[in-house]
């Protein structure tokens, strides 16, 4: 074997877990408790980055004394609009309960009367579904993050993960997964890791979309395993979500249409019930999203979210599920109690397109999974009724099973010394270059230009679309290789901004082939639903050199619900 150790801390371990959010943990915890070596590398600090401790109060939790698993199963597969995959879909429900148990045993803690929990209907659920938290995400990620340093797993902070490592040396690889390599965010330390398999919960990409300015979430995982040769799945259907305007926190809509809030336009007109007559506020998000961005279109914007009406045993569920939202609000001078809060459409990829995997989390590379907002979410189709945050803990448990019974099966990886060096270099370089552009002046024109002129936006068009890749390939030709960093902090954040650029050309590669419209992905140049041409998944796929985009028939044939098509 190469001696690597001059290229950077050589780390060996039989599970690495990339991502310290909800999916990671449940990952690095079921792959320790297996008896494993499990090392999980972070970003920022375990438990506390990304979006994971900002959850919005609730979980999806079933209750079998009151919930029936038949009809919730269809009503899950039917907010999918029938794309979901079924087949990870199956026994996600009976799950639900399961992790909320493990999260009560390790410290966390849910409102309950009478002995029993608390339960209140969410986006996108005609009836209650979810249970509240007494501390919103962050008490439970102390929780989940308490649970992660008892079972052992050695933990490596603030460290950014570039890129895999593959078993042939080469990306994409015909291979396997056998690594990564990162470097130290304040220090510079390059790090190599070694490893029998690889897990990915690295979560969202949210730093180039509109009105949102969290860096930390530049889908640096999918990056890595799209350049790996992972295929991604459903990457158009990225979920629409909301935004309450000025605010840099979870939008908190969940807990906050459950217990009766409600939208407004600039009219103080309620709008939803003629978009979802039965849920109205609570629609999914997909519907909601779109109602909102045609009253903006049509000049009834902005949206309000109204809770003044709620009862003072409603706020303080609120306060207590999601302080943080509470507290971005009173920080900025605005009271649920008294003030309408202008909320608007947003894209993120929190919920459907990402990483493909399969029931059992393996991505379509021999050695690595994938779960949590890093993966397809394909559950969930075009729209989720189970939380995107049970989701993900479901996501990485079954991750951190699989994972350990593949590593338990696997022979000590061999690493390509040449394939570090190259990609050390590759990820250094901007530490080397003259400055002809920031980061930031880079990025802010790439929202101004994709996003202020609704390029990528709920609405559009073909001609929208090809613009909007048009001015995806100029930056990549013509900004990227101008951009320096200055330190490694700034290194970060020029690597990561190559990784969300990559993410929003694959949402308009995929937008573009995708000639209809479902869920979040609106075409205004085919506005209907095509179920006779379109019930298929749009999987992305790089060779190395171009990106290939096709679309893959759903296997209804193996599935226990199938759709009728007129």
């Amino acid at each position: 074997m190469y001696n690597l150790t001059e290229l950077g801390e050589s780390i060996s371990t039989e599970v690495l877990v990339l991502g310290g959010g909800i999916a990671g943990c449940f990952a690095a915890i079921k792959a320790r408790e297996a008896g494993l070596d499990v090392t999980l590398v972070d970003k920022g600090y375990v438990g506390r980055g990304g979006e994971s401790h900002q959850m919005s109060g609730v979980l999806t939790c079933f209750d079998p004394e009151q919930d029936n698993y038949d009809a919730w199963f269809r009503e899950c597969v039917e907010a999918s609009q029938w794309v979901a995959d079924q087949h990870r879909l199956d026994g996600m429900i009976y799950e639900t309960r399961e992790r909320i148990r493990d999260l009560e045993n390790w410290g966390a803690t849910f409102q309950k009367e009478n002995g029993k929990f608390i339960r209140r209907a969410g986006v996108g659920h005609y009836y209650a579904r979810n249970v509240v938290m007494t501390r919103g995400g962050f008490q439970l990620m102390s929780a989940v993050r308490g649970e992660v340093i008892r079972q052992g797993v050695h933990l490596i902070q603030r460290v950014m993960v570039t890129d895999l490592l593959t078993s042939d040396g080469e990306l994409p690889t015909g291979g396997k997964v056998v690594g990564a390599i990162g470097f130290d965010l304040v220090r510079g330390k390059f790090y190599v890791f070694k490893a029998k398999t690889v897990i990915i919960t690295t979560g969202s990409t949210r730093a180039i979309a509109p009105r949102l300015t969290m860096p930390n979430l530049s889908g640096d995982g999918k990056g890595m395993a799209f350049r790996a040769g992972c295929e991604m799945r459903n990457v158009e259907l990225a979920l629409a979500s909301l935004n309450a305007v000025g605010f840099n926190c979870a939008s908190g809509e969940n807990i906050l249409v459950g217990e009766g809030a409600f939208f407004v336009n600039a009219r103080g007109e309620r709008f939803m019930q003629k978009w979802d007559p039965q849920r109205v506020d609570r629609a999914p998000r997909a519907v909601l999203t779109l109602a909102m961005a045609i009253e903006e279109k049509e000049g009834r914007g902005p949206i309000y979210l109204d809770a003044t009406q709620l009862s003072e045993s409603a706020y303080y569920r609120i306060e207590k599920a999601i302080p943080i939202v509470v507290g971005s609000f009173d920080a900025g001078g605005v009271s649920l109690r008294e003030n309408r809060i202008p909320y608007t459409p947003a894209i993120h990829d929190h919920g459907p397109g990402g990483i493909r995997v399969d029931k059992h989390d393996a991505t379509t590379l021999s050695g690595l999974f994938a779960a949590g907002a890093a993966s397809d979410h394909a559950e969930s189709g075009a729209s989720n009724v189970i939380g995107h945050g049970m989701l993900s803990a479901i996501g990485g448990y079954r991750a951190g099973v699989a994972a350990s019974r593949y590593a338990s099966g696997s022979n000590e990886p061999q690493l390509n010394r040449a394939q570090v060096e190259r990609l050390k270099k590759l990820a250094l370089a901007p530490m080397e270059r003259k400055s002809l552009f920031s980061h930031g002046e880079v990025r802010w024109e790439l929202k101004e230009r994709l996003w202020g002129d609704g390029l990528l936006g709920p609405l559009r068009t073909e001609s929208k679309l090809k613009k909007a890749i048009g001015i995806i390939e100029e930056a990549k030709a013509e900004k990227l290789p101008g951009i320096s960093a200055r330190d490694y902090h700034e290194l970060a954040r020029v690597l990561g901004l190559a990784n969300e650029l990559l993410y929003v050309e694959l949402l308009a590669r995929c937008a573009l082939l995708r000639t209809e419209s479902r869920g979040s992905h609106y075409r205004e140049d085919y506005p209907q639903r095509d179920d006779v041409n379109w019930l298929k998944w749009v999987i992305a796929k790089t060779d190395g050199k171009k990106i290939a985009v096709w679309a893959e028939r759903i296997p209804f044939d193996e599935y226990p619900l199938k759709p009728q098509i007129s």
